[in-house]
């Protein structure tokens, strides 16, 4: 009998080491200690205005403004580059799966797209603060090419935001229509 439990303790004992041996260290900051870099550069004006039925405070007001902010910016690195990467923090896994599914490689960013403008028009708030839809009018866009000028269009989108772990995520986008628009200045 003590030969058994021996054995046994020694092959849990090996297992366990083994397990160990075998096992990928993450060495991926959390988010909260990363500096966003990509989010850092980019300021564009988002007012928001609500339609629901619950209405969100103020406080989450501002949390949905900066995060729907950075977002953007890395929907716009993610455009110009293809980096799905950069900006996995800001969508949520089914969405992010959806995206992998056409990705090629990283390219070298040649056309660079900056949004300037958003009037965000939350018509769906959950009444547990996890769920949004909305519309986001009058969006701008500004197009830079290189060795030709500037072009800027005017957009309507909508989008459906979820909060899963310290911040908002995208989990569906549609654009609704992109036309010109030559009067930004």
């Amino acid at each position: 009998m003590r030969i058994v439990v021996t054995l046994f303790i020694l092959t849990l004992l090996s297992f366990l080491y083994l397990r160990e041996k075998t096992m990928e260290i993450n060495q991926e900051k959390p988010v909260f200690l990363r500096n966003d870099e990509v989010a850092a550069a980019h300021q564009p004006v988002v007012n928001v205005f609500v339609h629901s039925i619950y209405k969100p405070s103020e406080a989450e007001l501002k949390i949905i403004q900066a995060d729907y902010s950075n977002i953007w910016s890395h929907l716009n690195q993610l455009y110009a580059s293809n980096d799905v990467e950069e900006g996995k923090e800001y969508y949520t896994e089914g969405w992010f799966r959806q995206i992998c599914a056409f990705y090629k490689n990283i390219q070298k960013p040649v056309l660079k797209r900056t949004d300037l403008r958003h009037q965000l028009h939350i018509s769906t708030w959950a009444s547990d603060a996890l769920v949004c839809t909305a519309i986001d009018s009058n969006v701008i866009f500004k197009y830079q090419y290189p060795n030709k000028p500037e072009k800027y269009t005017l957009a309507n989108i909508a989008v459906v935001l979820l909060v899963q772990g310290d911040h908002w995520r995208i989990d569906g986008i549609r654009i609704i229509d992109e036309i010109p628009f030559c009067n930004y200045n």
